[in-house]
């Protein structure tokens, strides 16, 4: 088995407009995506203490890389006077992962709150008047979602502009409607998933910033993608990218067998310096004043699977 050495692990942090993007993602390792200034996190990792402190949980599937933390995240905010966080999960999860909490809460002899939302696609679960989640149907197989963060505003109609208040609040009394619902698409994360229909959402496609999963790049390793639902750069560059209108695109679940350096390389040959303009991998350290240090480990042995 390959020799690993430990140090402090430390977490991505990208700024994206008003917000941030704080996380760690690693094929088979583990995947935690906090955004918060918006007190959501998708999946959980094993739960670092900066999950901790958002309100709102978002689980995109039961491997134990994105969910193996969820009860050390509820335990540990009952521990600290925080509320009870709200969990959305595919419905497929929700009773064996009530199940698993349920006998956590008897092995710490200790009734840690929670709120299960079983979600599937197209479900919206309301955060407030302004700001929704919407899950999308993702590739990877045992319903797997993904989770688009929409922030819901309330416009004038355009015949009605110029108009004085009080005309337009007459209106209102009235019943008139004269303004109309405009929703706006912030963060699209898609935890893992292959191509498919996913990446014509247009909430995938319009979101300011979309997450996706680049798990594998060597041309040996197409195998390996299309077994464990993962996408390959082939199918990324060539089938995913003419789709997107993002902002930004912000890469994770690179695979160690490839590690971030030569998966950034490979990924600027097939795009070019102007097709890389709006791209990012979350853990590209390198040349980031917000990155701090990740663990160094060495390859996994051949036998293991993300």
């Amino acid at each position: 088995m390959a020799e690993r050495s430990f140090l402090v692990q430390k977490f991505a942090k990208i700024g994206i407009g008003a917000s941030h993007v704080i996380g760690y993602s690693v094929a088979g390792e583990e995947s935690v995506v906090q955004i918060p200034e918006l007190d959501v996190c998708f999946d959980v990792g094993r739960a670092p203490y900066f999950a901790l402190t958002s309100n709102l949980l978002c689980i995109t599937h039961g491997h134990m890389d994105h969910l193996a933390g969820l009860a050390y995240y509820l335990s540990q905010r009952h521990f600290q006077g925080m509320k009870p966080a709200t969990v959305l999960v595919p419905q497929q999860l929700v009773n064996p992962v009530d199940q698993m909490l349920r006998c956590w809460r008897g092995i710490e002899r200790q009734n840690t709150p929670y709120q299960l939302v079983g979600m599937a696609a197209s479900y919206v679960h309301t955060v407030r008047k302004d700001f929704i989640i919407r899950a999308v149907e993702t590739h990877h197989g045992g319903g797997s979602l993904g989770y688009v963060l929409v922030s819901v505003r309330e416009k004038l109609k355009p015949e009605y502009f110029g108009r004085p208040g009080p005309e337009l609040a007459a209106l209102r009394k009235q019943g008139v409607e004269i303004q109309y619902r405009l929703e706006v698409p912030l963060v699209a994360y898609l935890g893992d998933t292959s191509f498919g229909p996913v990446f014509s959402n247009p909430d995938v496609q319009n979101a300011e910033v979309l997450l996706t999963e680049c798990t594998f790049y060597e041309k040996d390793h197409k195998a390996r993608a299309k077994a464990g639902r993962h996408l390959h750069v082939d199918a990324f560059v060539e089938q995913v990218m003419p789709l997107l209108k993002n902002q930004q695109v912000i890469i994770t679940h690179v695979s160690r067998r490839t590690g971030v350096r030569k998966a950034k390389s490979i990924l600027r040959r097939r795009l070019g310096e102007e097709g890389m303009k709006n791209i990012l991998f979350l853990m590209d350290f390198e040349g980031s004043s917000d990155a701090g240090e990740i663990e160094e480990m060495g390859p996994p042995p051949e036998d293991s699977a993300e």
